[in-house]
């Protein structure tokens, strides 16, 4: 209950205040502090998240607390739809974008807009929750002027790409 409280005032945040993206974040720092934040919740699932950066900041205008449910959101459900003993592959890249990557059951193309509709949830659907998530993941983005998009995993899974790369330095 206390994390759908939570999501449906982010929504309606996002709906009603414009977002102060001027800030300068690093998506790499970012990027860390929510994988220890998860880390416990990835533990509880028999999940392994590995970050790979290349050891540098990545910087970006944008807005940090923002930037950090985005990704918690993608990472959560990673977590959640992959197998146990699974593994969540996060990538920060030097241009911008970050890749989330899980070996989970996988997001058909033909869904690939829906499930960032908000309250959408996949027909015969049993895990909890309200199909918010990846709402406000793509709301977040909008407000950067930025994207995510879905991509197959070629070892099976989704990989979700957030493309900040027009901020990043060339």
């Amino acid at each position: 209950m206390n994390r759908l409280v939570d999501q449906l005032l982010r929504v309606a945040r996002l709906d009603s205040v414009a977002l102060d993206t001027s800030q300068t974040v690093d998506l790499t720092a970012v990027a860390e502090r929510e994988i220890s934040t998860l880390a416990p919740f990835a533990l509880r699932k028999d999940c392994d998240i590995v970050l790979e950066h290349t050891g540098t900041p990545v910087m970006i205008k944008g807005n940090a607390d923002a930037v950090g449910d985005a990704l918690r959101n993608v990472i959560e459900n990673a977590i959640v739809y992959g197998p146990p003993g699974g593994e969540v592959m996060v990538a920060v890249t030097t241009c911008g974008v970050i890749r989330i990557a899980d070996r989970g059951p996988g997001i058909p193309v033909n869904q690939r807009e829906q499930v960032f509709e908000r309250f959408w949830r996949p027909r015969g659907e049993r895990r909890t929750g309200a199909g918010l998530g990846l709402a406000i993941v793509h709301d977040i983005m909008t407000a950067h002027g930025d994207t995510v998009t879905i991509e197959d995993n070629p070892g099976g899974g989704a990989v979700f790409v957030l493309d900040f790369g027009k901020q990043a330095p060339p």
